[in-house]
């Protein structure tokens, strides 16, 4: 299937009418979209790094021949497409795209990035031989803005002829208490004022943070901090919730599905199937009822989750693997939560929060833990019983370097990542010392 519409520069849709009225093929009443099905001969085969390039004019400015560093032989024109013809239109959408992004965000979309590691693998195909941020690019976003569009437009059509039947993607908003304890700290550690009331004053909040607070670490830990309460969004069929449980909090907007990829997600294979069934006008003759539909969403929403846990525990293993032959002995780690034997440490080089156990550094500290009389807050107190510190056995004596560390929320740590030697797998956090 594909969805058609017509946009301006600025970002929002044009309202030229498009084409004709066969059966199956119809225009809508909404915005003149048009939905059918296709089929898509592509001229090029771009992917991520290469429409970067183009993007940032590293090739195509009209130039004889074009550098296969930059965009490979494989990923150029056939066809009787020119180099300068594709380069055009991507350089086209990515202006449209970034024009419709910076309207989204000014009327309430929320973005709270968490840092995704990539993995490039030994010879062997299974041992980790490098490890960095997964790079998110202007490319990137460019398709996601399309994708996103697509996604509300289908997700219209729906409501508007499936009704109730219309399998629908939503994201309530997140846990309050959460969210609070986020505030009060931001306010107590930074005097800083971060107002929840919708994930517009939310995004609002960290954009002004961004701009008034130099530390962009700061920044980064606060939103890894936001991102603890947020709840999953779930797939529902529409006329099984009350119409204002359809929102999705994060994009803010009132509805929203799964069209676009369903070559691996089965939610947007019901949604297709629905979508031709508006268009054949054989709603009523739908194989599966709303609460069919609905049964099936909860469903998704399990898988879902398992796969979420499993592709997350996956990274654990292959950080795992990396860290067992490359041991990081110092780095930056900051404290976003304390318990009574535990605390959380966010490593902002690796994107990774962990919990760190107290009694895993009884050998190199005196630990006191407790809760603070004046505000209620816990606390940990570690004083070194050596000069040996986990993680630095090989380095020069820190004895007389520091004596104490108080831990609260948002103090710097430095850190030492391993591996756990015992099963199951996992990366190791330890405390070195204050971070300097």
């Amino acid at each position: 299937f594909s969805c058609v519409w017509r946009m301006n520069m600025d970002g929002t849709l044009g309202k030229k009418k498009m084409g004709g009225k066969n059966k199956g093929q119809q225009h809508t009443n909404e915005d003149d979209i048009w939905y059918g099905r296709t089929v898509i001969k592509s001229c090029a085969r771009l992917d991520y790094a290469t429409a970067q390039n183009i993007i940032d004019k590293k090739v195509a400015n009209g130039e004889p021949h074009v550098d296969a560093t930059y965009w490979p032989k494989s990923r150029q024109p056939t066809g009787g497409h020119t180099i300068d013809q594709v380069a055009a239109d991507v350089r086209l959408m990515h202006k449209v795209a970034m024009a419709r992004r910076k309207l989204r965000f000014e009327n309430g979309a929320l973005a709270l990035n968490g840092i995704k590691l990539a993995f490039q693998l030994e010879e062997d195909g299974e041992t980790p031989k490098l490890c960095a941020p997964y790079p998110i690019r202007d490319s990137n976003r460019l398709i996601e803005e399309f994708m996103l569009l697509a996604n509300y437009l289908v997700a219209q059509r729906l409501i508007t002829h499936a009704h109730g039947r219309a399998l629908l993607r939503n994201h309530a908003p997140p846990i309050e208490q959460g969210m609070q304890q986020v505030v009060d700290v931001s306010k107590e550690s930074f005097n800083f004022e971060i107002d929840t009331t919708n994930s517009n004053t939310l995004q609002e909040s960290l954009s002004r943070l961004s701009r008034e607070c130099n530390d962009e670490l700061v920044v980064q830990c606060v939103t890894e901090s936001l991102m603890t309460p947020m709840r999953p969004a779930e797939y529902i069929a529409a006329g099984e919730l009350d119409e204002v449980d359809w929102q999705h909090f994060a994009l803010n907007i009132p509805y929203y599905t799964h069209f676009t990829s369903p070559i691996r997600r089965y939610p947007d294979v019901i949604v297709h199937r629905l979508l031709q069934a508006t268009l054949d006008e054989e709603v009523e003759n739908f194989s599966l009822t709303q609460k069919e539909i609905h049964s099936a969403a909860l469903h998704c929403n399990d898988m879902r989750m398992s796969a979420k846990k499993a592709q997350e525990r996956s990274d654990r293993v292959f950080l795992s693997l990396y860290l067992k032959k490359n041991p990081i002995s110092s780095t930056l780690g900051v404290c976003l939560g304390v318990g009574e034997k535990t605390f959380t440490v966010f490593v902002p080089s690796l994107g990774l929060s962990t919990r760190c156990f107290l009694q895993e550094h009884d050998n190199e500290f005196d630990i006191h833990a407790f809760e603070d009389s004046n505000n209620g807050k816990r606390r940990i107190v570690i004083r070194p019983k050596t000069s040996i510190v986990p993680g630095m056995e090989s380095q020069p004596s820190h004895e007389g370097s520091w004596k104490s560390l108080d831990i609260q929320v948002f103090t710097k740590l430095e850190v030492a990542c391993t591996c756990k030697m015992q099963t199951p797998i996992d990366v190791r956090v330890k405390v070195v010392g204050p971070w300097k």
